[in-house]
């Protein structure tokens, strides 16, 4: 089953019609014609299951037959993180983290954070076809950057972060993630500055370790977002 992603179609919609560049790839790329079977999603839980309709203006319409939707996980995981100055990397995390199925991903600002700035537009294009690759409903959501600092002063929740300044750090893996929404702050490759750790503490943070192995920011950003979904999983068991 093909599925697409269309972040205004409704579930009201007995009708929809694709944009110019989706239209043109099914009918002239895939061949697809009238009464051919796919599914469009919002990202937000929604799948439509529609049938080609119409060719007309260079763009297809399609007739709804059902609908479901999805109901959210009640694990959520929101990863805070320092980009890496290869955004090739950065591009390749959002990759998987989109297949993984996490919440949101902010992109944070720290001293010794190299890539100063992000493209989103991009970043939200991998993460689309990603979506769709995965056969998923839910798209995570992309944050624009901000400081660590900003950041710091405007959570709210329990947060996790990790760092590699302390040998006596608790792992990952030995925390019990009652909570079912968790956060996760990741830093650059220089690792956060002892200020920026400081803070996090003073303002509630845990910090934590995720192994002894020194990793690249995406690769640990990763690493922890997945200990903590199979943490969470095995909790509500």
């Amino acid at each position: 089953m093909i599925l697409l992603y269309d972040k205004n179609i409704s579930k009201n919609s007995l009708n929809h019609e694709l944009n110019i560049e989706q239209s043109h790839h099914l009918h002239n790329v895939l061949r697809k014609r009238k009464g051919f079977e796919l599914t469009v999603t919002d990202g937000n839980g929604l799948e439509w299951l529609g049938e080609i309709n119409s060719f007309k203006n260079k763009k297809i319409e399609l007739k709804k037959i059902n609908l479901k939707i999805h109901e959210n996980s009640k694990n959520k995981i929101h990863l805070v993180i320092a980009p890496a100055k290869n955004i090739k990397r950065m591009e390749w995390m959002l990759e998987k983290l989109t297949e993984m199925g996490i919440t949101s991903i902010t992109p944070i600002l720290c001293d010794h954070s190299e890539r100063k700035s992000l493209k989103t537009e991009r970043l939200k294009k991998i993460m689309i076809s990603a979506l769709k690759q995965s056969k998923q409903f839910f798209l995570p959501e992309l944050n624009p950057m901000i400081s660590f600092e900003n950041y710091i002063e405007e959570i709210k929740n329990q947060f996790y972060i990790a760092h590699c300044m302390d040998e006596n750090l608790k792992n990952l893996f030995e925390i019990n993630f009652k909570n079912t929404e968790n956060t996760i702050l990741i830093g650059p490759e220089g690792d956060f500055s002892e200020k920026e750790i400081k803070l996090s503490i003073n303002s509630g943070g845990i910090p934590v370790s995720i192994g002894d192995n020194i990793l690249r920011t995406e690769t640990a950003g990763i690493i922890a977002c997945n200990i903590i979904s199979v943490k969470q999983q095995l909790e509500n068991i």
